[in-house]
């Protein structure tokens, strides 16, 4: 009978372990769940600046190139004269997740696309260039360069100078963690 009291005494002392282990683990659980579900997930994927890093000259009169940034970061507006064959302007565009989720990058919209036979003959012989950063994902606060290469080709046809616009838009999304 004293076994059996103490047997019975053992399981008590073990439940009432158990259910004071499992009060403390879903207390921390709690805590924890409730400062997840207050961090505040910020989504914002931009240009953040756009600088010219090189130009070669064809001729005696250099190309030129004017960039601007709008649209909150999502666009770059461009405009610019190449004037002879051999002209070449180099550009480099930066872009970050300065938000605190990880972003991919979809797609680079190019607006006109001179890459089309119809727009392409606006420009002609002209050719833009990007590099190829589609697919890539940025974590948090990272940052990653485009490179747009504009390149005034050598050609039989007529040459001469050549004035057009060109605009660049960025198509992210956001990657869940």
């Amino acid at each position: 009978m004293k076994n059996m009291i103490h047997i019975r005494n053992s399981v008590i002392i073990v439940l009432s372990v158990t259910i004071v282990f499992m009060t403390i683990g879903f207390t921390l659980l709690a805590v924890k769940l409730k400062q997840l579900t207050n961090i505040e997930h910020s989504y914002n994927v931009s240009f953040t600046s756009i600088k010219k890093t090189s130009s070669i000259k064809g001729s005696n009169i250099e190309a030129v190139g004017n960039t601007n940034i709008v649209n909150n970061g999502k666009e770059i507006d461009m405009a610019f004269t190449m004037n002879a064959v051999h002209d070449e302007l180099v550009y480099i565009a930066k872009i970050k997740n300065k938000g605190n989720i990880p972003s991919k990058i979809v797609d680079i919209m190019e607006s006109p696309n001179y890459k089309i036979d119809k727009f392409n003959n606006l420009i002609a012989p002209v050719s833009i260039t990007l590099s190829d950063i589609k697919g890539k994902t940025l974590l948090p606060k990272e940052e990653i360069d485009l490179k747009i290469v504009l390149y005034y080709n050598p050609t039989t046809k007529e040459v001469g100078k050549r004035t057009f616009e060109y605009k660049i838009g960025l198509i992210t999304e956001s990657i869940e963690s």
